[in-house]
């Protein structure tokens, strides 16, 4: 990295990841813009993951450069470990942050792509996420994950996220809206992805999707969720809506933004509040909600689905 080249922290959750580390690990070293910094939190201390990591250090010292810390997880999922490392990373340190799973690999213009799009933006908080290929490295077969049309906006967030984690990455200004969102201590969200994406959405960022694929997402039995695309994902996702886990999800999301509301546009936190008031109401008030209100699904399934999740009292 030379001097003028931009700073970026690579945020790397390690959770019994040892299979398939190197890999990703390798990948981040044949990026056209390399990371200055990559920070990983082990969540599993003993399982070999984190030895795993220093010893890639360790026998790669002449393209490893930059620096490369682990610190410890907090031990209650991936979710957490995420919210733990955007805590950590020091942002007057990093221009920006890039969010990594422990068992993909990135396409070697990834980074660079990535600032490039940010860049013009650079005066606001901004999120940008891309699409990849959902890859099985057995069979060597993949397939580019699903398009998400514009708009990106709260009133999507509230309902549905974007894009997968594992290639979101932030400049400085949304890193600092993170943190002060953190620092408000409010309850643990969801899944750290979508609500990154109501968070910045709601508090009047921007939000952009990269349509290009910048990734090998391997998809394998150990996902903690997995591609949303197919069949299949979708009966999944209906039958979690049924069950009352989307529900949860949304609870608890929702719990999140109310502790951080004082962050949120006026726009968005009347948003809120009408959903917050009107998703346990009567039938009527809850089919008025989405009547009445931008919030929606992306698709006419995805569309479908949370017309009929309003109605059974799922949303």
């Amino acid at each position: 990295m030379t001097p003028s080249q931009p700073h970026v922290t690579v945020l790397l959750a390690l959770y019994n990841g040892c299979a398939h580390l190197e890999e990703q690990l390798q990948s981040y070293l044949d990026q056209s813009l390399r990371p200055a910094r990559v920070l990983a939190s082990d969540d599993h201390p003993g399982d070999g993951t984190g030895a795993a990591f220093l010893q890639f250090i360790e026998t790669h010292p002449s393209p490893v450069t930059g620096q490369w810390d682990l610190i410890p997880g907090p031990g209650h999922g991936p979710t957490a470990n995420f919210l733990h490392l955007l805590r950590k990373v020091d942002a007057a340190q990093t221009d920006y942050v890039a969010l990594s799973d422990q068992d993909d690999i990135w396409l070697p213009d990834k980074l660079n792509s990535a600032v490039a799009k940010i860049a013009p933006h650079d005066n606001h908080p901004v999120l940008l996420g891309t699409r990849s290929w959902e890859w099985h490295a057995d069979s060597k077969r993949r397939k580019i994950s699903r398009q998400v049309p514009a708009p990106w906006s709260f009133p999507h967030a509230l309902m549905q996220n974007y894009a997968g984690g594992n290639t979101m990455v932030l400049n400085r200004a949304a890193l600092d809206l993170v943190q002060a969102a953190l620092a408000l201590e409010g309850p643990c969200p969801a899944v750290h992805d979508w609500w990154l994406y109501q968070l910045i959405s709601g508090a009047g960022g921007t939000v952009l999707l990269d349509p290009v694929p910048q990734l090998l997402y391997r998809q394998h039995a150990g996902n903690h969720i997995g591609a949303n695309s197919g069949i299949p994902s979708k009966l999944l996702r209906f039958w979690l809506m049924l069950r009352g886990t989307y529900r949860g999800w949304m609870t608890q999301n929702l719990a999140t933004l109310v502790a951080q509301q004082e962050l949120l546009t006026p726009a968005s936190r009347d948003l809120l509040h009408r959903l917050l008031q009107d998703r346990d109401g009567p039938l009527i008030t809850r089919l008025r909600l989405l009547a009445q209100t931008p919030l929606h699904r992306k698709g006419w399934s995805n569309q479908l689905t949370l017309w009929i999740a309003a109605a059974l009292r799922r949303m």
